[in-house]
């Protein structure tokens, strides 16, 4: 009776997960899934392990974004909670409900934008910014810093002010009344070189033809 009951909990807690993963539709942090669901449903540990049977029987999967570890529900773990949500209690059910309402819009926000940082060399930090749209990458930047400081600057600014950092280059690079590239100028130099060479050429010519002029007479 005893592992009976302790059977029919961890079945209930794995339900509980998938099912916030569920209800969210997008993958969800270790941090932000260990934040709802210890101390509030189970310990630390056996989160650890419902997890990764969870991962294990393919019910969801993890996902390594940046050194950050995402979950998200597979096709089977959807079919596996729209069966078996009925039998997590309706409190829980309502109160997983409720914390998709209040964190969706952060965990979304968290999830698409990402920024992190580390070490390369002495002197030099590398910092990835970027912004998932969809699963797709919507824009990716990798940027070469000379100290920490520096990259944890970078880190902060893009996460606070990423809308318009992004419009912001996006603009400029969609924008056509820029000054002429440098391409043309280089062209404009070109055609200046020929043409002068023309011009001496002619000058050449017209040159040796003097002494010719000066015999006949």
């Amino acid at each position: 009776l005893v592992l009976m009951t302790k059977t029919a909990i961890m079945a209930e807690n794995k339900l509980i997960l998938l099912y916030l993963i569920y209800q969210l539709d997008m993958p969800i942090s270790w941090a932000d899934l260990l934040d709802f669901a210890v101390p509030n449903y189970m310990d630390y540990m056996d989160f650890q392990i419902y997890l990764q049977e969870m991962v294990e029987n393919g019910i969801v999967e993890k996902l390594n974004e940046d050194n950050s570890y995402f979950y998200s529900i597979t096709e089977d773990g959807t079919q596996c909670i729209r069966y078996f949500s009925k039998r997590i209690p309706e409190s829980k059910l309502g109160s997983i409900l409720a914390y998709v309402r209040k964190n969706k819009s952060r965990i979304k926000k968290e999830y698409s934008v990402y920024a992190n940082y580390f070490y390369y060399a002495e002197n030099e930090y590398i910092v990835k910014c970027g912004i998932i749209e969809d699963d797709a990458p919507l824009i990716e930047l990798n940027l070469t810093v000379a100290s920490k400081d520096q990259a944890k600057l970078i880190r902060k600014n893009w996460k606070s002010n990423v809308s318009n950092i992004y419009n912001t280059i996006l603009q400029s690079l969609i924008t056509n009344d820029s000054p002429a590239s440098n391409d043309d100028e280089d062209e404009d130099i070109q055609e200046k070189i020929e043409n002068c060479m023309q011009n001496n050429d002619i000058l050449e010519e017209d040159t040796n033809l003097i002494p010719m002029v000066a015999k006949k007479k």
